[in-house]
């Protein structure tokens, strides 16, 4: 969905509602335009934020996507397909995506304001990301777990199970990155504890990188 011109200019000086809805998993999510930009909000997280989606932006440029054959991509927690728009518009990268998220309000704005930004093939599933990759059989170069309920990880997805069905479906070489809240000093050292306890038991190859408010942690195969 396009912006007149004028409404992305005024943006750049204050925030403009565009839409606000219920949402059975975050309360209420919120579109917003700012700085040109549409993001997603919740009461306490930013969901999307186009390109201003810095824990994601900032991330894929200290990583060398190039030394990973990536042809497809998963990416649990959509938001506005902030991240395949990073990878498109700012990298250049030719990839496939194949998004997944629970929430239909999601679903439904993601196709209404990131959908239409993009040119990359983009498959979109309004399903339970835990059963999705349980059941899931194809292979990807890069999985993305971008899953949030307002500021907090759904504790389904911290645990072993979970995080083998994702290794199960990384291809030879492929990369993982998992995005977690380090807002405070409480959820720095739950993102801590579950690196070490749960993360670096299950992957060879393990990093964390400090973000601005956020932590990703990084597996390779």
């Amino acid at each position: 969905m396009k912006q007149p011109w004028w409404k992305r200019f005024l943006s750049n000086f204050f925030t403009i509602p565009l839409e606000k809805v219920k949402s059975e998993y975050s309360t209420t999510l919120e579109v917003v335009l700012n700085k040109g930009r549409y993001a997603l909000c919740t009461e306490h997280a930013v969901y999307s934020y186009e390109d201003l989606y810095i824990n994601f932006r900032d991330s894929f440029y200290k990583i060398d996507l190039d030394s990973h054959k990536i042809d497809k991509v998963l990416i649990l927690g959509v938001g506005l397909l902030s991240i395949p728009i990073i990878l498109e518009k700012l990298l250049h990268k030719n990839y496939s995506y194949t998004c997944v998220d629970i929430d239909p309000e999601v679903v439904r704005l993601a196709k209404k304001y990131g959908l239409p930004q993009l040119e990359s093939k983009i498959e979109l599933h309004c399903t339970d990301a835990l059963e999705y990759i349980k059941n899931e059989t194809a292979t990807y170069g890069l999985i993305i777990v971008d899953i949030f309920i307002d500021d907090k990880v759904p504790s389904v997805f911290e645990t072993t199970d979970f995080l083998q069905n994702l290794k199960r479906r990384l291809e030879p070489n492929g990369l993982l990155m998992y995005n977690r809240m380090a807002q405070n000093n409480e959820a720095i050292e739950k993102t801590e504890q579950f690196y070490k306890n749960e993360f670096k038991k299950l992957f060879n190859d393990t990093d964390m990188l400090v973000l601005k408010g956020n932590r990703m942690l990084l597996a390779k195969l």
